[in-house]
């Protein structure tokens, strides 16, 4: 299986590889539109291969669609809306349940893409839909209440730490590394601030060293008893005070000033459903504190010579925007 996408639609794809992988006992891979342009994965005709975008309107998608259609290579599209411009080049176009959004990033369509593939794993499994299996899912997603208020109290405690403008690491292992790539994203596009991307291991050689007591690093631990996130969450502490540990190693336990204490999952597959929406309000919560949603003029400037969405994709979002703002006056 081959998941095809880019930004957010990348990230999120990412979060569910390895429980593709178990759920189907097939190999799963992740790329992106450049790199099958470029000849990065062994594609053929016998491959099943997933286009994801939630707007439908990336011309790196519709390249990347436009390359397997040349190919012979029949594709299946995963969109919020099935009538925008990836349909032209689709075999096969559903909508995975989010729809489009006004803003000019993904928000929802992270956490319902996952959603969406959790449950397309558990329909395709060899074991069929299992009740436990079910359970476990229903659980995880009823438990982001209380992890939306864990993190809400946590910003309101920790917001001036929060507010800094230095760079950010985002540290997490398998399906959280996901979610680490996801929070760096999101730290970019709403705070505009740097931030950067790494497993555990791969942080600890080489990129730990130019870290000094300004930078932030957020650990998003999982349940990998080989990972040595407490080991490193200790040792932060000798360079720097601004850590932020996503964990439920305290769960019934006194909690440390700099821990988000969330509820626990019940396999590591299903732990970015807990992790991601704890990043997701930190990045909107800040940007709104900080008012970091708007970018410089110049920027408006470069994003008219480099077009990464169709043509009509602007007037698009303005037309949801203004039905969004409708409902709201009802």
């Amino acid at each position: 299986m081959v998941l095809v996408a880019s930004g957010s639609s990348l990230n999120g794809a990412m979060m569910v590889a390895q429980y593709l992988m178990k759920a189907t006992g097939k190999n799963v891979i992740t790329i992106t539109p450049e790199s099958i342009l470029a000849g990065g994965a062994l594609i053929d005709e016998h491959s099943f291969v997933i286009v994801i975008s939630q707007s439908g309107a990336s011309t790196n998608i519709i390249a990347a669609l436009k390359y397997f259609q040349d190919e012979g290579i029949e594709t299946v599209s995963l969109t919020g809306n099935i009538e925008s411009p990836m349909r032209e080049y689709s075999d096969r176009i559903f909508d995975y349940g989010v729809g489009n959004e006004y803003v000019d990033f993904v928000t929802m369509g992270v956490q319902t893409l996952v959603e969406f593939f959790l449950m397309f794993g558990l329909a395709l499994g060899s074991d069929g839909i299992s009740e436990s299996t079910l359970k476990d899912l229903g659980n995880t997603i009823r438990d982001q209440d209380t992890v939306i208020n864990t993190a809400e109290a946590y910003i309101k405690k920790h917001k001036l730490q929060l507010a800094q403008q230095q760079p950010a690491f985002f540290v997490g292992n398998g399906p959280n590394y996901g979610v680490a790539k996801e929070g760096a994203l999101k730290f970019q596009e709403a705070l505009k601030r740097p931030a950067m991307y790494y497993e555990p291991e791969e942080f600890l050689h080489g990129p730990d060293m130019q870290l000094s007591p300004d930078y932030t690093v957020f650990l998003l631990d999982d349940l990998n008893t080989a990972s040595r996130f407490d080991e490193v969450f200790t040792a932060l502490h000798l360079i720097t005070p601004n850590i932020h540990f996503v964990t439920s190693r305290y769960f019934s336990e006194k909690v440390p000033n700099d821990v988000i204490n969330i509820p626990g999952a019940s396999s590591s597959e299903l732990v970015p459903l807990l992790t991601l929406p704890v990043i997701q309000l930190i990045s909107a919560e800040m940007a709104d504190i900080g008012q970091t949603w708007e970018t410089t003029p110049f920027f408006a400037e470069f994003d008219q010579k480099i077009a990464i969405k169709t043509q009509d994709y602007q007037k698009e979002l303005k037309s949801i925007q203004q039905e969004w703002e409708k409902d709201q006056q009802k």
